[in-house]
């Protein structure tokens, strides 16, 4: 604006310049004075720029609220328990057939069969048959049979399972343990002997979780046995356990009844064993213990009822992280010997043997175990005991053809040095040794642990190579025993018997080897090859065991 002013000033005086002079273009003009020349004061404008604000200022505002409830229903949904997520269930095969072959006229059989995965019941059969004929130089007929029926079921109900089962067994050995140079024997039925058993079993038992509810399990069997001479054992046995909490204890109450008929061609005779061995739990951070003790009462037909006690007592410290873990305890109790315990033992003992209880007074213990790391685990145990009619095999010759085993009974003190160690690394490889010292004393210097051993070794090792091979290895050592030795007077009609002193048993060293070819999940194929010292031993004196001997086969699912 300012500056257009004075554009317009100059111009004014300019126009009057030019229009001065066409007047003044003939006029004379007199100066009466000096010229002066003077300059007139600029003009100052005074006026500040101002900077005007583009943005409104901000009005002042007031308001109110009016509070209003609002009705918003809400609605609880309740949570899935949340499910730890495993591997895919593995598939099942319901059946299996093992088929196999060997040296000494060896066929070997064995079928189970199940109805696989259920939650409700299971249920399944096995059959097995394995058999032998062999005739060892200088013995008599060995022939062997082993044949076995199995039927077995359980019903998983809501808080407890039920199950039961039937069994029959029929087992042949012959009493070959004679010199066939002194006694000639053409029918081998007069050395036969035959065990058969039939049984069944039913139980019952409780799956409570929590410490209201008292927990039980209740269990019924009968079995019947019977040998080729018309001995027979007859055996019914109940048993309860109930176990409960008291504050933070664990209670439990056994009660057993273990009823016996014993018969044989002279004689019939009715026992019984009644136990009661109430104990209780208790555990700490590092420790726990089980207290309890035994009452057991025997009663005999043919002799005088006795009662027993022994304490059960046992104590555990976790001193270094499961690495060291002392422990000591004491036991005891009666054990019941029968027909049917004794001939699983030594199958070669003569019909109606001499059968005992065996009494253990007390047995005092103490040991150490523990992991050395994540692969390597041990146990060391010694213990001494007190026993009262322990039993010892002995050869019995009474009978010309079945010269097999009886009992005697003595009462002895043992100690036990017992060790153990176990190396598994994963599934692949696994080993295991382990060996017991044995040491009785008894009642005189003439009386020996007839075919006991003083020392016994076991080692065992098994490799996996990618599920597709599997190799075990068994090496067994038993060290020198001593037995009753009998001899014959072949000269006698028929020949006598005569005892003619101690025999000593040469130490036993067993080493077997097992391999296992699987070609898939269904099929594979197996060897066993047995005493690969090819050594003739004696785990019973006149008994000797095969020498090298193997079975070969397959096995298939389905």
């Amino acid at each position: 604006m300012k500056k257009n002013r004075n554009i317009l000033v100059i111009l004014f005086f300019c126009t009057i310049n030019s229009f001065a002079q066409k007047i003044l273009k003939d006029t004379t003009v007199t100066v009466v004075k000096a010229f002066q020349p003077t300059i007139a004061d600029a003009f100052k404008i005074n006026e500040m720029p101002v900077v005007k604000d583009s943005v409104p200022p901000i009005p002042n505002l007031s308001y109110s609220i009016h509070s209003k409830k609002v009705f918003t229903p809400f609605t609880v949904e309740p949570l899935k328990p949340a499910k730890m997520v495993g591997e895919p269930l593995v598939k099942l095969y319901n059946g299996l057939v093992k088929l196999g072959a060997g040296n000494y006229n060896t066929p070997y059989a064995e079928i189970f069969y199940n109805n696989g995965r259920s939650k409700e019941y299971s249920y399944g059969t096995h059959l097995k048959h394995f058999s032998s004929s062999a005739n060892m130089e200088g013995y008599g007929f060995g022939g062997t049979s082993d044949n076995r029926i199995e039927l077995y079921g359980k019903k998983f109900l809501r808080k407890q399972t039920l199950s039961g089962g039937l069994d029959y067994s029929r087992n042949v050995i012959h009493y070959y343990g004679y010199d066939t140079s002194a006694l000639f024997i053409t029918d081998n039925n007069y050395i036969k002997q035959r065990y058969s058993n039939i049984g069944g079993n039913a139980a019952l038992q409780s799956h409570y979780s929590d410490s209201i509810h008292t927990n039980y399990f209740l269990k019924l069997k009968y079995y019947n046995l019977s040998d080729f001479y018309s001995t027979s054992e007859n055996n019914i046995y109940a048993s309860g356990d109930f176990s409960g909490y008291y504050e933070k204890q664990l209670i439990h109450l056994p009660v057993t009844v273990d009823y016996y008929n014993n018969k044989s061609k002279t004689d019939t005779a009715n026992s019984a064993l009644i136990s009661l061995s109430p104990y209780l739990t208790s555990a700490g951070e590092k420790w726990s213990a089980r207290i309890g003790v035994g009452i057991f009462m025997e009663g005999n037909e043919h002799d005088k009822s006795r009662f027993a006690f022994a304490p059960k007592i046992d104590f555990n410290y976790n001193a270094v992280d499961n690495i060291l873990i002392p422990y000591a305890g004491v036991t005891g109790g009666l054990k019941k010997n029968s027909l049917q315990t004794l001939t699983d033992e030594n199958p070669f003992l003569i019909p109606a043997p001499n059968i005992k209880n065996t009494n253990t007074k007390w047995e005092i213990y103490g040991g150490m175990r523990g992991s050395i790391s994540k692969t390597v685990s041990y146990n060391a145990r010694t213990s001494y005991s007190k026993i009262e009619d322990l039993y010892f095999f002995v050869n019995d010759y009474s009978d010309a053809f079945k010269k097999g085993f009886n009992t005697v009974y003595y009462d002895v003190s043992l100690l036990n040095v017992h060790g153990e160690l176990q190396y598994q690394h994963t599934e692949k490889i696994k080993f295991m040794a382990k060996g017991d010292y044995n040491k009785y004393t008894l009642p005189s210097d003439s009386m020996s642990p007839w075919h006991r051993p003083p020392m016994q070794l076991t080692f065992t090792a098994n490799y996996n190579l990618k599920n597709k091979i599997a190799a075990t290895a068994d090496v067994f050592v038993i060290g020198k025993r001593f037995a009753n030795s009998y001899g014959q007077v072949p000269s006698a009609n028929p020949p006598s018997v005569v005892w003619t002193g101690i025999t000593e048993l040469k130490p036993i060293v067993d080493v077997n080897l097992g391999l296992e070819y699987r070609y898939s999940k269904k099929l594979s194929a197996f060897v066993h090859l047995n005493n690969l010292g090819f050594s003739r031993y004696y785990i019973w004196n006149n008994y000797p065991s095969y020498k090298f001997n193997f079975m070969a086969g397959i096995s298939m699912a389905f």
